[in-house]
């Protein structure tokens, strides 16, 4: 009875523990950096839910007998392996934050629980009983996560490298198109300065007037590979290079970039937006470049009839997200196109490479934002980025 009375009193310490355990890890994961303090505020009730259950079962494991305790580490292990393949599933961008949070958490559960049953358990042998099922039931649990995240990264490899395949082939194709047509140009124009070169007088103003449409050329050639190379770096290490920043100055930035293309123009830009200070992760400079192509992709939807094109920025306190809405009145995408328009090389222009809104996606999608298109034909598109919002961070 007694031994009962003191396994009940250690359950109840260990348990009373857990919320503290839970805001000593949460603390210590948010000090890391800044991408980890919005993972954890992002997610904090699913964090909350999978941690809370993880830490209680450690504790009831503790009091098991050994048939239950042994039936307890099959099960345990089998959970671990469906919550790696959920993990790889839902947060494989973040697998790093995850498993840096996970080695934390078990390093912090396992030094408050020993100190715990150190103060409450006199007998060495019992307290070495407890450490060891502490240990194990942790290792165990996290050899399944890993099995399960592994073995779903596998095959999410396997069936990516059969749509690499595929998708090689057609940024071959469309690289070999659109490389031929300035390569066309360049050699024709050598071949005219060469020709001319030869005969008795040279016309300087003339030359000039080639050559410089040969640089114009070769500087397309350049841009079209530096964007191909930005789409092939998937895993690009500039991700490292994220800072927070404010939304709203590069809307600013953009709108007056934009303004100066569109003077001539029959065209309409609005901007509404209600917080000054909108801030989020990532970087600045490649929403300017995804917000440019939007706006340019609007632009050039533009036919004979006056355009309009609406920038509204809002936040959703609910999911911490930044909702940035580009809207026009353009011709719109038809659905069968709409369904391909981040494909690679997949373009509705007549003139165009179709790497735009592929590298728009990517960069986007970087720092956990997403990207959406919706539009309709006669009546206009509208494209929805979401992007994390720091809204806590202070300057």
């Amino acid at each position: 009875m007694k031994m009962s009375y003191r396994a009940n009193a250690l359950r109840s310490s260990l348990t009373l523990a857990v919320p503290i355990i839970l805001d000593r890890h949460y603390h210590s994961i948010t000090m890391n950096n800044i991408e980890s303090a919005w993972f954890v505020k992002t997610h904090k009730e699913l964090l909350d839910s999978t941690f809370n259950k993880i830490l209680m079962s450690m504790i009831e494991a503790l009091f098991l007998d050994s048939f239950d305790y042994d039936q307890y580490l099959n099960i345990l292990e089998k959970e671990g392996v469906e919550q790696g393949i959920y993990t790889a599933e839902i947060f494989g961008d973040h697998f790093d934050i995850l498993l840096e949070m996970s080695k934390d958490l078990i390093l912090i559960a396992q030094n408050m629980m020993f100190k715990i049953i150190e103060e409450m358990e006199d007998d060495s042998t019992t307290r070495l009983f407890f450490y060891n099922r502490l240990m194990e039931s942790n290792w165990t649990g996290f050899m399944g996560f890993a099995k399960g995240y592994l073995s779903n990264k596998n095959q999410q490899i396997d069936n990516l490298h059969e749509q690499k395949i595929a998708v090689m082939g057609q940024m071959a194709a469309g690289m070999a198109h659109e490389i031929r047509n300035p390569l066309a140009s360049i050699k024709g124009f050598a071949q005219l300065v060469n020709n001319r070169l030869y005969e008795p007088e040279i016309k300087a103003d003339e030359l000039r007037a080639y050559l410089d449409i040969t640089i114009k050329e070769i500087d397309a050639l350049n841009g079209l590979v530096t964007d191909f190379l930005v789409l092939a770096r998937k895993g690009d290490s500039s991700k490292n290079n994220g800072v927070v920043y404010n939304v709203i100055e590069v809307i600013h930035r953009v709108n007056n970039i934009v303004n100066q293309l569109i003077l001539s123009d029959d065209i309409i830009l609005s901007v509404e937006y209600s917080l000054e200070k909108v801030m989020t992760y990532g970087n600045a400079s490649q929403l300017e470049q995804v917000i440019l192509n939007i706006l340019k992709n609007s632009i050039d939807s533009f036919t004979a009839f006056r355009g309009r094109i609406d920038i509204t920025v809002s936040t959703a306190n609910e999911t911490n997200e930044i909702i940035l809405i580009f809207k026009d009145n353009g011709e719109g995408i038809p659905l069968d196109k709409l369904n391909r328009i981040f494909d690679p090389f997949f373009t509705t222009k007549q003139k165009g490479t179709g790497i735009g809104l592929s590298i728009c996606k990517q960069l986007i999608e970087m720092y956990g934002g997403q990207i959406k298109v919706d539009s309709e034909v006669q009546v206009g598109t509208s494209v929805m980025v979401i992007l994390p919002w720091v809204n806590d961070y202070h300057i």
